[in-house]
């Protein structure tokens, strides 16, 4: 992949540096072919960074079956050919020989590469992309319980990558048609074929809020470029572009606060008796419990009832979300609020600043306890390895199977680990066991339990019980729970 990404960012870098050269020093029928020829090239780095080497040869024969027919036919035909290529690269005919060359090439030359571009603050990002996908988790239900919902949506993106397609190559054979009539309008065009794929990107992936979002804030340049050709008076042009702009600028303020304010807490709800608490366990940092720079762990003690706290949550989290930082849980017991946050490793002070913060929104003392603790032992201690937290966990998995109208029997699964062999083969005596050899270490062996139950809390939660008991007899330590159908 390494490989990839230096191809590719070599030949957009000599792009990007000699294309304006091009432009400015070239006439007015090579600037046509400089340009087409960076747009093309640009577009099938994008898909040979992005899709891989089996994609990119299968768009590169469609594209070339495209660039042939248009310049041989006459023009009067080439629009009927350009609905044809539309159809051509959205259906993808092409797809058996596509799977045929990636099971031939390397993993590496046809796996679609993932940059990071977060660093060591992944796992908050992550987080956060946990955190927007339960936002938009009421549009995704209706993917599973709405047959229309999910047509429409389908429909919308189809439609829309098919008019990008189509504007994009219109626009390539317009440019390649034009003699002396080549402008940079041009560019308008392709930011509008860019903005037609953003938007199915947002209808594919978020719904029709984000959709609606996005082009909201996409028109503002568009209608600021009509304005700027139009013919109105030079004057009245600088008057209504600077209005678009200075709304355009406001609205896209609003959204960036939007954005941040667009926050959600997903809780494993139950009361622990051994401890004397109400928690509330974060649902959506489970899957990022162990990281490696996410370490610093504070706990902060609120002398307030848990209605007043709640009251304030939603702003708790927002401040969270702007300084990148994670709520991972909070607990009501003896008239305060044990208040947990992970901090990145090298912020120690905005944990003290959030101090401060929860001390002026409660007019009250908040005292700090603050450890650095990369193995997350607190949190499993806590939380994590908790029997009500191991039981929440599993009955909130079932109850989202459902709100998605998923009405059959589940399979609780769970990972325990095992020191010795003879423990797990006494443990194998009450539940059969699936070995998982590749996670297992020279002392401990790490089994997988497989029990099926019934969608109901209190057989959920009387089968995990048991499992736990038989584990704690046999000196097993339990590593995680899942829930499937």
């Amino acid at each position: 992949m390494k490989t990839r990404i230096a191809i590719a960012g070599s030949l957009t870098l000599f792009i990007l540096v000699f294309l304006p050269i091009a432009l400015v020093l070239a006439e007015i029928q090579s600037q046509r072919f400089f340009l087409i020829l960076a747009i093309l090239l640009l577009v099938y780095l994008g898909i040979y960074v992005f899709g891989g080497v089996a994609k990119l040869i299968v768009y590169f024969i469609y594209g070339l079956a495209m660039i042939l027919t248009l310049v041989f036919l006459p023009q009067d035909y080439h629009l009927p050919f350009i609905l044809f290529g539309t159809l051509l690269f959205v259906l993808n005919p092409l797809a058996n020989l596509e799977t045929y060359l990636e099971s031939k090439l390397r993993d590496e030359d046809v796996l679609p590469i993932r940059i990071s571009i977060y660093g060591s603050y992944w796992p908050f990002f992550n987080y956060r992309h946990e955190m927007k996908n339960y936002f938009h988790l009421p549009q995704a239900r209706k993917l599973y319980t709405k047959s229309w919902y999910l047509y429409v949506r389908q429909a919308t993106t189809v439609f829309l990558v098919s008019l990008g397609v189509f504007l994009f190559i219109h626009e390539i054979n317009n440019i390649a048609n034009s003699i002396d009539n080549f402008n940079f309008s041009n560019f308008f065009v392709l930011y509008i074929v860019i903005m037609v794929f953003i938007l199915a990107f947002f209808s594919f992936r978020k719904g029709f809020t984000s959709t609606y979002r996005m082009l909201v804030i996409a028109m503002f340049p568009a209608f600021i470029y009509v304005v700027s050709v139009s013919d109105l008076d030079l004057l009245l042009k600088f008057v209504f572009s600077g209005t678009l702009l200075v709304l355009g600028v406001i609205v896209a303020i609003v959204e960036i606060i939007k954005f941040y304010r667009r926050v959600a807490y997903d809780a494993y709800h139950y009361y622990d008796v051994d401890q004397q608490k109400e928690v509330f366990a974060n649902a959506l940092f489970e899957p990022l419990v162990y990281n490696e720079s996410f370490t610093l762990c504070g706990e902060y003690k609120i002398k307030v009832t848990l209605e007043t706290f709640q009251k304030h949550f939603h702003e708790i989290l927002v401040y969270a979300n702007y300084f990148k930082f994670i709520i991972t849980a909070y607990a009501f017991g003896q008239e305060t609020v044990y208040l947990h946050a992970d901090f990145h490793y090298k912020k120690s002070k905005r944990a003290h600043l959030f101090k401060t913060y929860l001390e002026s929104m409660f007019k009250l003392a908040v005292p700090l306890v603050l450890r650095n603790d990369p193995n997350k032992e607190i949190y499993e201690r806590k939380f994590f390895h908790r029997p009500p937290y191991i039981i929440a966990r599993a009955q909130h998995l079932a109850e989202l199977l459902k709100e998605l109208e998923i009405d059959t029997k589940i399979v609780i699964s769970m990972i325990l680990y095992f020191e010795s062999e003879e423990a797990l083969h006494n443990f194998e005596e009450d539940y059969p066991v699936m070995r998982l050899d590749q996670i297992e270490t020279e002392n401990t062996y790490a089994v997988r339990v497989d029990i099926p139950s019934s969608n109901l809390d209190y057989v959920i939660e009387t089968k995990i019980r048991e499992v736990l008991l038989s584990m704690m007899i046999h000196e097993g330590r339990f590593v995680r729970i899942t829930v499937y159908y």
